[in-house]
């Protein structure tokens, strides 16, 4: 595709063009139900918090909010409707350890599925001088969820400490489960 409203060429290749190809086919297959197993059907935006997001001088108590909007997914191959999230808790009660004037840091947002109770997750990375901060990793939010439990990253929030007591953030939305775009990202290619 590539072209927005473009729609998808359909190719008549005869049939030995496929020979030898089966393998690639299989996987073509296999992606296909991994994606339909783990997706947004709908919603899940993450947003600016109703309650603002705060820090307290020096190492006060650090608090990190975001407002979820309904969101409809699968994960692990079970359904789910989670109704609106506001003032989705990140971080509160403590000082988040590294966070201190000029730093930054990125939290994935994430749907877990456990023995098929699917809940909203949240996981930290490090703090680190903003520009040089980094998202957990797919191995960190794994161990986070636990060991063997599905999961799908439907954003990221980033918490930037600009002063003392002043912070922004800022939200990543398009890193949700796109077959092809985001994850089996070769999908379609032969």
């Amino acid at each position: 595709m590539g072209v927005r409203s473009e729609v998808a060429s359909i190719t008549h290749q005869p049939p030995a063009y496929y020979a030898g190809k089966e393998d690639k086919i299989a996987l073509y297959f296999e992606q296909l139900k991994q994606h339909e197993a783990n997706k947004v059907l709908a919603g899940g935006l993450i947003k600016t918090p109703t309650t603002s997001s705060a820090q307290l001088t020096g190492t006060g108590n650090t608090t990190w909010n975001i407002d979820v909007e309904a969101i409809a997914a699968v994960v692990g191959g079970d359904a789910v409707d989670i109704a609106v999230n506001a003032d989705e808790s990140i971080h509160g009660g403590s000082f988040l350890t590294g966070f201190t004037n000029g730093s930054s840091c990125i939290a994935a947002v994430v749907l877990k599925n456990v023995s098929g109770t699917i809940t909203l997750v949240t996981v930290k990375g490090t703090p680190a001088t903003t520009g040089s901060q980094v998202a957990p990793t797919d191995g960190e939010i794994q161990t986070a969820v636990g060991a063997g439990n599905a999961w799908i990253k439907i954003a990221e929030a980033t918490l930037n400490r600009t002063a003392d007591t002043t912070v922004t953030e800022s939200f990543d939305n398009t890193l949700r489960p796109i077959l092809g775009v985001t994850v089996d990202t070769d999908f379609g290619s032969f």
